[in-house]
């Protein structure tokens, strides 16, 4: 049953979700910033983008002229959408490009934070979300095809390294220096894998060699999904454990992206009904303020005791999914309007 949205609760949703205190930025904050911009296109009210702005101001105003590693979470889509209405936002994108052009390579993997001792051969799901599809939007933008392969390259070395063919999931992450994966499947890392590689395929040329092995895998990710979807419409923690707590920005990503896994024809439309179940499971959770409830804190690679405990409340990786989410059922493809 198609869950009615009206513009009240996606405004009760995104005033919530400008109500978190972003750094400008850490991992988890695209997605918001990109749903807000996308409330803002479906509601008319200005305040969401303003406020994106603003947050974009404050990240431009603290950083130095050349960007660092800590940089490489900036929201690179968000950023090209405000560019696509003010052209000075290209500056930003133009270094934000170039910082993942250099960032330092092991086995063909980009490293995202050699500055740090602890995290300087790490790779994580998460970067399938913050990095294919801009460089690809940005090679449209410079008509520099260049940036496509780069884009393509980095995917698929994160996908050789994080795809577990045995059960058609994505593990949270792999340490490029001892060849060693994690072994959980992080149930919003599998989201983050989703939603990154939907928004990869939806700039990649079809014509692309990246473009058929992707699409393939995002298939049998998604036929692996459905069969792991809890009786209320949720998913676990841990995907492929039951005994983990169920979580709600799992609910809210596949809600969102399973939809437009089915626009792209990679499988069947009827992918549409868990795409409802889960859109009503997250509503659910969702308090009066619009805030979605049972989100899990940021969670760093570990054992199984590590993604049972975290706690939970509302989080921009939430909200954002959500967002958009209910903004897809009102408009679909809208967030993508300032990108074709």
């Amino acid at each position: 049953m198609r869950t009615r949205v009206s513009d009240e609760l996606i405004s009760r949703v995104a005033d919530r979700t400008m109500a978190y205190p972003y750094q400008a930025w850490g991992f988890g904050e695209a997605v918001a910033m990109r749903a807000l911009l996308a409330a803002g296109r479906v509601t008319g009210d200005l305040r969401y983008r303003r406020f994106v702005t603003d947050q974009f101001a404050r990240w431009r105003a603290r950083r130095s002229a050349r960007l660092t590693y800590a940089d490489h979470v900036t929201p690179g889509v968000p950023l090209l959408e405000l560019a696509a209405h003010d052209r000075r936002w290209m500056s930003s994108a133009s270094a934000l490009a170039e910082l993942f052009r250099t960032c330092p390579r092991r086995n063909g993997l980009m490293l995202h934070r050699p500055d740090l001792d602890w995290w300087s051969t790490h790779i994580w799901v998460d970067c399938l979300y913050t990095d294919g599809a801009f460089l690809a939007l940005w090679a449209r933008h410079t008509r520099q095809p260049a940036w496509t392969d780069l884009a393509a390259q980095h995917v698929l070395a994160y996908v050789r390294v994080l795809w577990d063919a045995a059960v058609d999931l994505f593990v949270h992450g792999y340490d490029a220096a001892t060849g060693q994966a994690s072994p959980v499947h992080w149930g919003r890392g599998n989201g983050w894998a989703l939603l990154g590689l939907l928004d990869f395929l939806r700039v990649l040329p079809r014509s692309h060699p990246a473009w058929p092995p992707l699409a393939h895998i995002v298939e049998r990710h998604v036929r692996a999904l459905l069969a792991l979807q809890d009786a209320d419409g949720h998913w676990h923690t841990v995907l492929d454990r039951s005994d983990t707590p169920l979580e709600s920005s799992v609910a809210a990503m596949m809600a969102y992206g399973l939809p437009v896994v089915a626009r792209l024809g990679l499988v069947s439309p009827q992918v549409a009904e868990v795409a409802d179940r889960a859109l009503a499971a997250a509503l659910a959770r969702l308090d009066a303020d619009g805030g979605l409830q049972g989100t899990s804190a940021a969670t760093p690679i570990g054992d199984l005791a590590i993604y049972t405990g975290r706690p939970t409340g509302v989080f921009p990786w939430g909200q954002g999914p959500l967002l958009l989410a209910l903004v897809d059922r009102v408009a679909p493809d809208v967030c993508w309007e300032d990108l074709q």
